[in-house]
């Protein structure tokens, strides 16, 4: 049986940024970080949840265009010129790996769970486990398997 988080259990989390936010992730998930050369075929898809595919070592994986998912449909995105995918370990039915198109990869830093502070937010709510502080920053924690569905 599962024991719930001790108090001095840490995780370990990648940090990324959308836009002017900071976000983590649990570093564990994240198979590896690819640098992107061409995201146009991804900028353009109807659905950002379902931005398509790549193949990446034989391997597909599914992209979701975070930044323009997390962006209010009236409000036109920024692209950076050089995005990075997130790849993560989980697979969906079709064995396709998630991904995540996000502006920049910062590096792993270890946390305490039972520090995250519920978002004050309301959008993506049943995206975000909660916030917490990472060197200063307001960093917002999301729950990738929420995202992947």
């Amino acid at each position: 049986m599962a024991s719930a988080v001790n108090s001095d259990d840490h995780v370990t989390v990648l940090t990324f940024d959308l836009e002017n936010d900071r976000y983590c992730v649990r570093a564990a998930a994240v198979a590896s970080v690819l640098g992107v050369t061409d995201d146009q075929s991804i900028a353009t898809a109807d659905d950002p949840w379902n931005a398509g595919s790549v193949t990446v070592a034989g391997e597909r994986v599914r992209v979701v265009d975070l930044p323009r998912a997390f962006t209010a449909t009236s409000r036109t995105t920024a692209r950076i010129d050089d995005p990075k995918l997130l790849v993560f370990t989980a697979t969906n039915a079709d064995d396709a790996h998630y991904g995540w198109l996000v502006d920049e990869v910062d590096a792993t830093r270890t946390v305490r769970p039972n520090s995250l502070e519920p978002t004050r937010t309301s959008s993506q709510l049943a995206h975000v486990k909660g916030r917490l502080e990472i060197d200063g920053d307001d960093v917002i924690w999301l729950a990738e398997r929420t995202i992947h569905g």
